[in-house]
């Protein structure tokens, strides 16, 4: 069907991160950081720079004084939004790009994953008591896979995947995926982490964020129900992740084991809908 080894390859391959985000992930995925190497990996790009300043500098982050450092804007945001601002810098480009295979037109991929980060980023207003540093990149990438894997979906593969038991005849889910590919979106998107150097947290909820219940505790099954959770919230306020058979493995069961009633999800996706347009045209 496919050759996995060169899946694999292509998933090790994918574009390097830039300099500055690949600083920071490395700094960033160690136990204790130094806010002086921090500030600097991020001056050595002038883009990133202007982006962490804006946004520390939005009406959503809540400050009254304006900040014009570096160090301030991290202070004020904090290293998970840092690595995450980071990261949306670097793979934007990318995430443009249309993929057919999945149902997703040019920008779907990146309208899909910002909604989804701005949900995993407002749990704590609707009933979620912890939300780790590294969900918001979590988000961020949780597809990444999918750009690797849609290289390799030639039009007699996708046929067979369409009509293999369990899709639809258009989309296919990432059970599909597994049984006729020996891999799904998820397990590659976290080769692409790891091959990146992005922290442990951020590879395990990348991988298990599909089959959440599935990972162990210690393997990233916290964050990775949040982000299946987000992910859910992301489709339901119109940022769809590609055919409906191929949105996330979800129930209200996984939002209320985080705390989030049914009203409240509702809310939070109504939430994610008024704030993403505001935040695409912030990376334009």
């Amino acid at each position: 069907m496919i050759e996995l080894d060169e899946v694999l390859d292509d998933a090790r391959s994918l574009e390097p991160l830039p300099a500055s985000a690949s600083r920071l992930a490395s700094l960033l995925a160690g136990d204790s950081w130094d806010m002086q190497e921090v500030c600097g990996a991020v001056r050595l790009d002038e883009a990133l720079t202007g982006r962490l300043l804006g946004v520390a500098n939005s009406a959503r982050s809540g400050a009254r004084e304006q900040v014009g450092t570096v160090e301030l804007a991290v202070m004020r945001l904090g290293t998970g939004a840092v690595l995450g601002v980071a990261l949306g810098n670097a793979v934007r480009k990318n995430y443009q790009t249309a993929l057919p295979a999945y149902g997703l037109d040019e920008g779907g991929l990146w309208r899909h994953s910002v909604a989804t980060a701005l949900a995993v980023e407002e749990m704590r207003n609707f009933g979620v008591r912890s939300v780790p540093p590294e969900a918001f990149s979590t988000a961020l990438l949780h597809d990444v896979g999918k750009l690797v894997l849609a290289r390799h979906l030639t039009p007699e593969v996708l046929e067979y995947l369409r009509n293999y038991e369990g899709a639809d005849g258009y989309g296919f889910g990432p059970d599909v995926e597994r049984a006729v590919l020996s891999t799904d979106h998820a397990a590659l998107g976290a080769v692409v982490a790891r091959a990146w150097g992005l922290p442990k947290a951020i590879a395990d909820g990348i991988e298990h964020h599909e089959r959440p219940l599935g990972a162990r505790p210690d393997a990233g099954r916290y964050l990775a129900l949040l982000v299946s959770c987000a992910d859910a919230a992301a489709v339901q306020a119109g940022a769809m992740c590609g055919s409906l058979a191929a949105s996330p493995t979800f129930t209200h069961m996984h939002a209320e084991g985080l705390g989030i009633g049914r009203k409240a999800f509702d809310e939070l996706s109504l939430t994610v809908m008024k704030r993403l347009q505001q935040v695409l045209q912030a990376y334009e």
